[in-house]
């Protein structure tokens, strides 16, 4: 039989672990709102919006195979919302998320394809970089790669990936 001393403190090291599991999806999933909202502000071309969940400075990079070399690039955040354009509809479709969470920082990694106005674009990763903010969640950094071929290995292997968060399927 345990002692009244010891049941209280395993009854409080319980109830501190269930806490600290709350809390950590709670984070969590504020972070693919976030990451969400990102897509949804693409689609839309929300200035607003996509201004909103990013970090004052925050950088844009990518690697692009082509078949003669490989390209990398980066801008600034606010360069992508200079290119917004009513006649042009980016459709970013998530595949998977697999959100890991430290203290104030959090990384999404989230496989996409990409459709402008309708026709397949290309498919590739993305790499979300957050910080916790007073103001919450903020996307510091944006890594993706663009990806023409080979969409079907990446999402064959989204099926056998495992993910931290349990939240498996993207937000429909």
């Amino acid at each position: 039989m345990i002692s009244k001393p010891h049941f209280y403190l395993l009854l409080f090291a319980l109830s501190f672990y269930a806490f600290s599991s709350q809390a950590q999806e709670k984070d969590e999933e504020a972070v693919r709102a976030v990451v969400d909202l990102f897509f949804e502000a693409l689609e839309s071309q929300d200035s607003v919006a996509y201004k909103d969940i990013f970090f004052s400075n925050a950088q844009v990079w990518y690697v692009r195979q082509t078949k003669d070399a490989i390209k990398y690039g980066n801008r600034s955040y606010t360069d992508d919302i200079k290119s917004f354009n009513s006649h042009t509809v980016i459709k970013e479709t998530p595949l998977d998320y697999e959100i890991k969470v430290h203290e104030e920082i959090a990384s999404a990694w989230v496989p996409y394809t990409l459709s402008i106005n309708g026709d397949f674009s290309h498919c590739g990763v993305d790499v979300f970089t957050l910080f916790k903010t007073n103001d919450g969640w903020k996307i510091v950094n944006i890594s993706f790669t663009i990806e023409p071929d080979g969409c079907e290995a990446l999402q064959s292997n989204q099926t056998h990936s495992a993910n931290s968060t349990g939240l498996t399927s993207p937000k429909e």
